[in-house]
């Protein structure tokens, strides 16, 4: 038997203050991550609508080297320590996927 349990949080603020947060707090801690040609690098970042949804696009470019133990930089082949991303946010809903 599989029981399963709505639940509604009620926040302390509308939907556009969470999604103007959301995205401040994205930005900053992406902001704190990033230096001396690691962290992360946005190459996008611009509203979009399609098919009646509206929201944030990214494309980002995540470098990694200085993030992993020094073994993995030691055998990792050239470049595998850089991740593409783009996104899609579109409060409540979000897709990511990588670029083709």
């Amino acid at each position: 038997m599989v029981l399963i349990k709505e639940f509604r949080v009620v926040l302390p603020c509308s939907v556009q203050e969470y999604q103007v947060g959301q995205l401040y707090s994205v930005a900053e801690a992406s902001k704190n991550e990033t230096g001396g040609g690691e962290g992360i690098e946005v190459l996008k970042n611009e509203p979009y609508e399609k098919d009646g949804e509206k929201g944030q696009y990214t494309h980002k470019i995540y470098h990694l080297k200085s993030k992993v133990p020094a073994f993995v930089r030691m055998i990792a082949p050239e470049g595998s320590l850089v991740f593409h991303e783009k996104a899609w946010n579109a409060y409540p809903y979000c897709r990511t996927s990588k670029p083709e």
